[in-house]
């Protein structure tokens, strides 16, 4: 079985898992454990992906380059699985 890990392009992997295991790590075992996220799961990545984006801006607002890193690992996610795909969950 796949999980929803495995649907993500392999550069934004490693940082969604660790945010996740850091962050919320119930989340992370719920994911790991199915082939896709329910629309309440996608907004608690969401909510996880966007604090830690918050935290990697740099001068000016600018994000650093594991803020873009961060920021590209949810834009990923987002269009793997669009709230409208999710909504019959």
């Amino acid at each position: 079985m796949t999980d929803v890990f495995d649907e993500l392009p392999a550069e934004f992997r490693d940082v969604v898992v660790e945010l996740l295991g850091q962050r919320d790590p119930e989340l992370l075992g719920a994911l790991r454990n199915q082939a896709k996220p329910t629309l309440e799961q996608q907004e608690a990545v969401i909510d996880v992906l966007g604090d830690a984006f918050t935290e990697h801006l740099g001068a000016g607002h600018e994000p650093t380059a594991r803020g873009v890193l961060i920021d590209n690992a949810l834009g990923a996610f987002l269009t793997r699985w669009p709230a409208e795909e999710l909504a019959d969950c």
